[in-house]
């Protein structure tokens, strides 16, 4: 598959939100703001590592299964799988109908022991334009364990 097809594509469902994002392989591959022809954002995953014996790039590497949280919405649930089975990142992702915002939960789910020694990344790439007053800001919630923890992205103007 090449990167310029789609898995899916996302905005709220009013009028007002200048939002728009798409997927691919597990990703999100752009973001657009304030209209569907000016893209801020290139792409925006996790690199997953335990910092002795792999690396995983989301897209190059793991496993993608996408879903619609719901018939009557364009958010989307994306599950990313460690190629044996040991890890899994899966991604709830959705706009904010009120703001300009795309918003990213994550959790990381597999065997205790094996989460415990990872090491999770999140690479972001905007898209860089010199005549733009517009801005994207990338907001991370971090924690310390992967216990029943979630963890957001946000994506916002």
């Amino acid at each position: 598959m090449d990167s310029w097809s789609k898995d899916g594509v996302g905005t709220a469902y009013a009028a007002s939100s200048p939002i728009w994002f798409t997927l691919w392989n597990g990703i999100i591959t752009e973001v657009y703001y304030p209209t569907v022809d000016r893209p801020q954002l290139r792409d925006l995953q996790y690199l997953i590592t335990d910092g002795k014996s792999f690396f995983h790039e989301e897209k190059r590497h793991l496993k993608s299964k996408f879903e619609r949280l719901s018939d009557h919405t364009l958010g989307y649930r994306c599950t990313n799988s460690d190629p044996e089975g040991r890890s899994s990142v899966v991604k709830e992702i959705i706009t904010d109908a009120h703001l300009a915002c795309v918003l990213q939960r994550k959790r990381l789910t597999g065997d205790e022991l094996f989460l415990s020694q990872l090491k999770l990344y999140a690479l972001c790439a905007p898209r860089c334009r010199a005549e733009s007053t517009d801005s994207i800001h990338l907001f991370w919630t971090v924690s310390n364990s992967w216990e029943g923890r979630d963890h957001m992205v946000e994506v916002r103007q």
